[in-house]
């Protein structure tokens, strides 16, 4: 157990000067930093109070001189990290992308001390690309947060806290390729359910490509949430307890939304109502409780699609880009698709457009009119 024996705080400093396992230390901590601890303690190798002291003293006269403690390292870039963060925590909509923007920023603010870096450079983005790759890190993991500290750029020049070009953005490792939905045609469909049939995924993957769900949603879908008077279903947030154990969702960007169901997904969940009273959710495990182990749902999945020639396409959410191609296709119209979808901005869905178009482009040549020789002379029509 330590215990302090003396304490003194100047500009947002604190210094302590403590006694712990029979050694004399010094602590001091930066508490202007807010959303992480900015902490140092260090032994005096010594057990003499009055040489201790001493060192205490000499510290606390060079923080009243200079109203900073220079041991701990700290860039003017924490506070535009800072303003990134809250600016996060109040805008993002989903608490991911929040979460995925405090682990980017956290192993920024590590790069910046561990480096003592002032200011942002494409030499400094090249240093930390490899101290990301060489802990680890895949570079699509990389380039994720190499984006974040394009969009803390991008926030603190909207506030006005740096000029606009005062820090040049990152360039990513894989870079931003417009890239066209993958979806599978009506003949892929069919060899994706063939390969899945005699596995607990079939009816999963069948539900999908006639819901568009996310595979979350898939995996959280309870009985309680289907209609099948009015023949929709509803996506919604729900805690219930079960088997010991509690559960909760919430959908994506936390919106509710009611999705009416085709008659082969009604169909569907006619055939499996009898398992209704085995568990309070449509595609359980053995167990009765949801299918919470993505990773294994991801592997099995892929096991299916490789076997039916798919598996370049993707996994999961290819089931629901299929959904919504085949929609737009047979033509639905982009706003009842977005609200289906659940995305918030109909810009996401407008992506599945450029998939259409390009179905259109090849459509046109199924037909072709010429004229041909040898159809005998043309006759001018008579007035």
């Amino acid at each position: 157990m330590s215990k302090t024996i003396e304490k003194f705080e100047h500009e947002g400093y604190r210094l302590k000067l403590i006694y712990f396992r029979d050694l004399y230390h010094l602590e001091a901590e930066n508490l202007n930093v807010t959303g992480r601890r900015m902490r140092k303690r260090w032994s005096l190798n010594t057990d003499d109070s009055e040489k201790a002291k001493d060192s205490f003293y000499r510290e606390k006269l060079d923080l009243k001189k200079n109203g900073r403690l220079n041991i701990i390292f700290e860039s003017g870039l924490n506070s535009y990290i800072n303003n990134y963060l809250e600016w996060s925590r109040i805008n993002s909509k989903s608490p991911r992308t929040i979460q995925s923007h405090e682990k980017s920023m956290k192993m920024l603010l590590e790069f910046i001390a561990l480096n003592k870096i002032e200011k942002l450079t494409p030499q400094i983005y090249e240093v930390f690309k490899k101290y990301l790759l060489d802990m680890g890190n895949c570079s699509r993991t990389v380039d994720i947060r190499l984006t974040a500290i394009s969009g803390m750029i991008t926030v603190n020049e909207n506030l006005e806290a740096i000029p606009r070009g005062y820090f040049p953005k990152p360039k990513l490792i894989r870079g931003k390729k417009a890239k066209l939905p993958q979806f599978w045609s009506e003949n892929e469909v069919q060899n994706v359910l063939r390969e899945a049939r005699s596995t607990y995924l079939y009816n999963m993957i069948r539900f999908g490509l006639n819901t568009g769900l996310r595979r979350i949603e898939l995996v959280h879908l309870r009985w309680a949430d289907i209609n099948f008077h009015g023949g929709f279903l509803n996506v919604q947030s729900y805690e219930i307890k079960y088997g010991g154990q509690k559960f909760t969702f919430d959908p994506k960007d936390h919106e509710s939304r009611r999705i009416k169901l085709n008659d082969q997904a009604l169909e569907l969940l006619v055939s499996l109502r009898d398992q209704e009273r085995l568990s309070p959710w449509v595609f359980p495990n053995r167990y009765g409780k949801p299918r919470l182990n993505l990773r294994n749902l991801g592997r099995d999945l892929k096991t299916v699609l490789t076997r039916a020639g798919v598996s370049d396409k993707g996994l999961w959410h290819c089931i629901r880009r299929t959904f919504a191609v085949h929609l737009l296709m047979n033509g639905a119209d982009l706003e009842s698709l977005r609200q289906l979808l659940g995305h918030s901005d109909i810009s996401t869905t407008q992506a599945y457009l450029n998939v259409t178009g390009e179905h259109l482009d090849k459509t046109v040549n199924l037909i072709g009119f010429e004229e041909k020789e040898g159809y005998g002379k043309v006759i001018p029509l008579k007035r």
